[in-house]
């Protein structure tokens, strides 16, 4: 009697995870991450419209990028600076999971910013080549190869 309801349980498990897992295997993991979908649970404090506002780092990075980074360069060489500025943004944090974006020194370009420094016709698509950077390389830092 155990082993009938063991295999019919079985059968049932297979029933539903087989066409999950054909699924998988025919489309792929889909890859709709979108930067307001991340929390790594460390922030930093912007001045936005006069007001303090905690943002995570990884937000944050996608509105600094513009002052770093020249226009058109790689995609490779984006996401390289993006983990050396999130490795001096966490060196900065410490211990702690806030830091103020006026310990940092970078400027943030709020989207009046982006558009006054692209164009109304460039400035998202560039936004997105920084966010799609960010993403790639969500929460990957500089490590000591001395510790």
């Amino acid at each position: 009697m155990g082993e009938k309801i063991t295999v019919g349980l079985a059968g049932v498990i297979l029933v539903i995870m087989l066409p999950c897992l054909l699924t998988l295997c025919l489309n792929g993991i889909r890859d709709d991450v979108t930067i307001d979908m991340i929390n790594t649970r460390r922030d930093v404090l912007i001045k936005a419209d006069g007001e303090n506002v905690l943002m995570d780092v990884e937000k944050y990075i996608v509105g600094i990028l513009p002052g770093i980074i020249e226009y058109g360069s790689s995609q490779e060489y984006i996401e390289a600076q993006v983990v050396a500025v999130r490795t001096k943004i966490y060196y900065a944090m410490g211990e702690s999971t806030v830091v103020d974006a006026q310990e940092l020194g970078f400027q943030y370009f709020d989207q009046e910013k982006l558009i006054n420094k692209y164009g109304m016709d460039n400035y998202k698509v560039i936004e997105d080549i920084f966010e799609e950077a960010v993403i790639n390389t969500v929460g990957e830092t500089i490590q000591d190869s001395a510790q």
